[in-house]
Parts: structure tokens; C-alpha cells; sequence
């Protein structure tokens, strides 16, 4: 009744009159940098197909985990197992989870044992942006970047000194803490955070299947970023996270391995790291920056089942980039990268059901070579072309190219726009040596995509239109399928796949404090030997979010997010799952200069829905919070 109470509250405010009038605000924004692109072009003027989550964004939305504000991106589906801890995994444009590369300030974050980035822990904290690119990037960076890159940047500090205190509770006994602080003193600049997340939790196997046991969670994240202007325009930056969490899991019967909550099982992941970017300008027309980075991940499980584990994956990485002006018109970026990979799996197994212990241990040394050359005539005519050889001890040698292009009609407000453009992922180690459950035999899977959009701009930037075609072959796509006995599973690569779709989005601002977003992806992604859809790649997905501000006081939101129905590829029958739309409203009242509180409610529909077949979600739930910033 309390949470049914909030968010009765909750929508009558958000359902205020439209008609008010709000205070002019006539500042200009900054034009938005990419920094994915290894350059600092501003968003208007990209060639690659890009999204850019802003800090405002993310202030308006309130997602406590980087996953949520994912889910309602263009080409993205994000597949969540149970409550706060269970395994998060993003697809993009139909590529699998493991073909999308994850950076955070600049740190590949991969892991080197299962390929992808579990987002399961990844708290919002201390975060200014998070960039999307979507489609093959491996010509910058490398492997992995099949689906495309998530780069997620950290705040800066600048101006005045601030320091906020921030607190949340609400649903299934969840309670975070959070204290911030963030400013500049003369050429040394600082931001820090640290927050506490606790949580009850409820089933991560699906209660209506008759599960009684909550799956708790606890997380705490440390965030700092400190930096030093030099020489003029040099800069040094040490830039750090940590974060320990611990979360309860369902797992799977021990006589029949069917998934249950009977037995007790809980995992805990810590992850550290650091960064140290250095850049200077040699001369006018030449920049440098050197990148030395460190991601360190350890994961342990208890399993009374398939025996415990303990998973260490560490990559040490230095890169040297070169950006060169060499003209009013062109442009070129050059440099290397060479990275240490490692990564353990120790496995115990179980004597008693007949599963061996299992260790592996594999470190691969690389290197890649890259070049990219950039015309821009006038803001009129792009021009993007490049190419990456990258060399390592593990793996066969791979070569990826780029050509993008785009014209813009500056009369009309319209953005024609073109790509071709190669990437591939390397069989992880888990893959290729983790027995039982590998195949020494696996390829590298490799991706060879085409695109094509337009943007159009009307009424003076009111409203935004953009569509973008893409049409993606995949060669020796890497896929784990079920089998009838232990393992139970093992990965294949399927002989050829494709995945084609149209990405489109809609922006009106009818006003200073009145916005609407509508985003749609269409995307067909089939195995082409057996015509079957690709596990976990729904047909469609969408968004609409429409937020008001009223006075600069009183921020509302409420969004909608759609999901048709996709196969959910586990072990058992019947794990095609049906759509599901959820719908959430958030709203802030900024008191005085100092206090805001806060307000949110998720799933507010109530749907009952699986994701993955047979895994708890959460229901209707509500959130309430205060800051004090001094």
C-alpha cells in the first residue's frame, strides 16, 4: 500500500498542466566531444552511427545501475538474470554479447576468460557521459568491437569546490549512500565518490515457479579522477575505480538441473582500475597521448552443485596516439597499442555427479597497428578512412578497414550519411580451453557491415529525425548451443549469420522544458544454415520518454520501454519468451540551492515477465531519495 501510495503520488504530479509557463533559459550548450573516436570531433559533425548519453540525461532519468539507461538505447537489448548482482549482458545490432567493447575513461573492460562485460555491478556513480558506438569499431580498437563500443567517461572537476550527500531507499529493502565531491584549484582539478548499495532482493529464480528464498545484494564503488594542467596544454590524469560486490544466485537442482533456489549459492566479484592518460602538443599541428591502464577482475562462486570457482582476469595495456592537423581541411590519427592479456578459471567440479575440476591459465600478448584519416570540407563534407593490423601470440593475425562518408545539405538541416566497415572477436580462453565446456577448434568470428542514414533537423532544431539502415555478415559466428548430457553445452562457430536492421529515432522540444523521444530498432538477426532466429536477439525493441521541467524546480519524467518476444536460449523447452512493456516515472523538486529530493517507480504496470526463461523480475516498486549539496 506505501509503494502503491508513492506512486499514485508520483503520476498526479507528473500529469501538472503542460500549459505553464516556464523562466527562459537562454544558455548556449557546449557542442558535445566524442572521445571514442579517438578524437575530439563534435557530435554534429560525426560520420559513425552514435549516441550520446549526457549528464543531463542521466540526471533526469535516476537509473541507479548503467544497464537500466542502456535498455533504451537504439540497437541495444539488455538481458538481466534476477535481482541487483545477476549477470547482465548486452547485445548490439545483433552481435553476440561478448562482440561489444566496453571502455570506461579509456580502459578496455572486457574479460579476457568470457569475452563481454557483465554490467551487473556497475553503479551510475560519478559518471558525466556514456557514448555509444554502434557498428563495427574494430579499426581503432581492436577485437571485440564487432557489435560496437560503450564508452562511459567519468566527471571532470571544475570551478568551485562542491561536495554533495545523497540517500535512497525503497523496494525490496534497498538502500544506497552515496557522498560526492568535485571542483578545481588552480591547475589541479578533482572528482571523487564512494556509495554503499544494499539490498533484500527477491528471487532470481522466478517466484511464480515456486521459489521462496531472496537473493541478496551488496555493492560498494569507490571513483576518483584527478588531473594536472602542464606546459600550457599538457595534462596528466590518474583516474581510478573500485568496486566490491557480493550477490545471492539461484541455481540448478542437483538431481534433476532444473533451475531452483534449493540450495545456497552466492558469488563475489572485485574489480580494480586505474588509468594514466598523458597528453601534450608537440606543435601546433601535433598531438600526442600516451595511455597506460590496468584492469583487474576477480570473480568467485560457491556452488554446492557444479562445484565452486574463482575466475582472476588482468590486462595491462599502453597506448601511444598521434593526432595530426594537417590542414584547415584534413586531419589524421595514428598510434599503437600493446596489451598483456591474462585470465585463470579454477574450476572444483563435483566428484559426485561426475564433473571433473578444471584449470586454465592463458595470457596473450598483442599488438595493433592503426590509422585513420579525416576530411572535413567546410562542415559540408566528411570523409573517414582507416585500417588496423593487430598482431598477437594466441591467435591468428587479423586486418580491419573503415570508409565512412556523409554529405550535409546545410540549407535544408539534412545529413546523408555511409559506412562500410570490417571487425572480428578472437575466441575467448574460456571458449578455447576451459574444459569441459570448450572447443579448441573454435575461429575467430569476423563481421563485414554496410550502413546507411539520414538525419533531418526542422523548425529551427525542434524536431530531429534520424533513420540508419545497417546490414551486418557474420562469418564463423561464435554461439554456445545445448546438448543433450554434460557439459550441457559448447560453443560452435555457426557457418554464417547475418543481421540486418533499421535504428530510428524522433526528438521534439517543443519547449525550454518540454521534450519527447521516440526510439525504434527493427533487427533480424538469423543463423543462415538453419534460418533460425539468433538466441536473444528480439525482433523489435522501443522507447518513448517524455520529460518537463517546470519553474527549474519540479523535473518530471515517464517512459515507456518495449520488447518483443525473443528466444531466451537455455537449457530447457519452452524458452521462447513473449514481449513485454515496461513503463517508470521519476520525478525531482529542487527546494533551494541546497536540497533536492527525489522519487521513482519502476515496472509501474506490474508486468509479469521472464528474462532470461525461468528468472525472476522485478514488479511494481517505488524509490524515494534526498541530496544535500553544500
Amino acid at each position: 500500500m506505501k509503494t502503491a501510495k508513492i506512486l499514485f503520488i508520483m503520476i498526479c504530479m507528473l500529469l501538472l498542466p503542460l500549459t505553464a509557463t516556464a523562466e527562459d533559459n537562454k544558455e548556449t550548450l557546449e557542442p558535445i566531444e566524442i572521445t571514442a573516436t579517438r578524437t575530439s570531433i563534435i557530435e554534429e559533425n560525426q560520420t559513425t552511427a552514435i549516441t550520446v548519453i549526457t549528464q543531463e540525461e542521466i540526471q533526469k532519468k535516476q537509473h541507479m545501475q548503467v544497464k537500466d539507461i542502456l535498455r533504451e538505447q537504439l540497437g541495444i537489448n539488455v538481458v538481466n538474470t534476477g535481482p541487483l548482482g545477476g549477470q547482465t549482458s548486452v547485445f548490439m545490432r545483433g552481435a553476440g554479447s561478448q562482440s561489444t567493447l566496453v571502455m570506461i575513461d579509456g580502459i578496455q573492460v572486457n574479460l579476457n576468460t568470457s569475452g563481454g562485460f557483465n554490467f551487473a555491478n556497475l553503479q551510475m556513480d560519478n559518471i558525466e557521459r556514456i557514448e555509444i558506438l554502434r557498428g563495427p569499431q574494430s579499426t581503432l580498437w581492436g577485437a571485440d568491437a564487432v557489435g560496437g563500443v560503450i564508452n562511459i567517461i567519468t566527471k571532470r572537476g571544475k570551478g568551485k569546490p562542491t561536495h554533495s550527500i545523497a540517500l535512497e531507499a525503497g523496494s525490496f529493502e534497498t538502500y544506497k549512500e552515496t557522498l560526492s565531491s568535485l571542483g578545481a584549484f588552480g591547475k589541479f582539478d578533482y572528482s571523487l565518490s564512494a556509495s554503499r548499495t544494499d539490498s533484500d532482493g527477491f528471487s532470481s529464480f522466478n517466484e511464480d515457479r515456486g521459489a521462496t528464498e531472496d537473493d541478496g545484494y551488496g555493492n560498494t564503488t569507490l571513483s576518483s579522477r584527478l588531473g594536472y594542467n602542464f606546459l600550457g596544454d599538457g595534462r596528466i590524469e590518474v583516474i581510478a575505480r573500485y568496486l566490491q560486490a557480493k550477490n545471492d544466485f539461484d541455481g540448478s537442482d542437483p538431481f534433476t538441473f532444473a533451475f531452483s533456489d534449493t540450495l545456497e549459492e552466492r558469488s563475489t566479484n572485485e574489480k580494480f582500475l586505474i588509468s594514466i592518460p598523458i597528453q601534450k602538443s608537440i606543435t601546433e599541428q601535433w598531438d600526442v597521448k600516451l595511455n597506460s591502464n590496468i584492469n583487474y577482475d576477480k570473480l568467485e562462486s560457491i556452488n554446492p552443485v557444479f562445484g565452486d570457482s574463482s575466475i582472476l582476469n588482468r590486462t595491462y595495456t599502453l597506448d601511444f596516439q598521434n593526432n595530426l592537423t594537417l590542414s584547415d581541411y584534413f586531419s589524421t590519427v595514428f598510434g599503437l597499442e600493446y596489451q598483456v592479456s591474462n585470465g585463470q578459471s579454477t574450476f572444483n567440479g563435483n566428484p559426485l555427479l561426475f564433473i571433473p575440476p578444471s584449470r586454465v591459465g592463458r595470457t596473450n600478448h598483442s599488438q595493433g597497428y592503426y590509422m585513420e584519416g579525416r576530411l572535413n570540407y567546410e562542415d559540408r563534407i566528411y570523409l573517414n578512412a582507416g585500417f588496423r593490423q593487430d598482431i598477437n601470440s594466441e591467435f591468428k593475425d587479423k586486418f580491419t578497414y573503415k570508409v565512412e562518408v556523409a554529405y550535409r545539405f546545410k540549407k535544408s538541416g539534412t545529413k546523408l550519411r555511409a559506412t562500410h566497415a570490417t571487425g572480428f572477436r578472437a575466441p575467448t580462453i574460456n571458449e578455447l580451453f576451459f574444459a569441459p565446456f570448450n572447443n579448441p577448434n573454435l575461429k575467430s568470428e569476423e563481421s563485414k557491415n554496410w550502413e546507411a542514414g539520414i538525419e533531418q533537423k526542422l523548425f529551427g532544431d525542434h524536431l530531429i529525425l534520424n533513420v540508419n539502415y545497417f546490414y551486418t555478415d557474420y562469418t564463423n559466428l561464435i554461439v554456445y548451443v545445448s546438448l543433450p548430457a554434460p557439459p550441457f553445452s559448447t560453443p560452435l562457430n555457426v557457418g554464417s549469420a547475418t543481421s540486418q536492421g533499421v535504428e530510428s529515432s524522433l526528438t521534439f522540444n517543443f519547449m525550454e522544458n518540454l521534450d519527447l523521444t521516440l526510439l525504434h530498432t527493427w533487427n533480424q538477426a538469423v543463423d543462415d544454415t538453419t534460418n533460425d532466429t539468433l538466441p536473444r536477439r528480439p525482433r523489435n525493441t522501443a522507447s518513448a520518454t517524455l520529460h518537463y521541467n517546470w519553474n527549474n524546480k519540479l523535473d518530471t519524467l515517464v517512459s515507456i520501454s518495449y520488447r518483443s518476444g525473443m528466444d531466451s536460449s537455455s537449457f530447457a523447452t519452452g524458452d521462447t519468451l513473449a514481449s513485454r512493456a515496461l513503463a517508470r516515472a521519476v520525478i525531482s523538486y529542487q527546494l533551494n540551492n541546497n536540497w533536492k529530493v527525489t522519487a521513482r517507480g519502476e515496472n509501474l504496470l506490474d508486468k509479469d515477465y521472464e528474462e532470461p526463461f525461468q528468472v525472476g523480475t522485478q514488479g511494481i516498486s517505488g524509490y524515494a531519495g534526498v541530496v544535500y549539496t553544500f
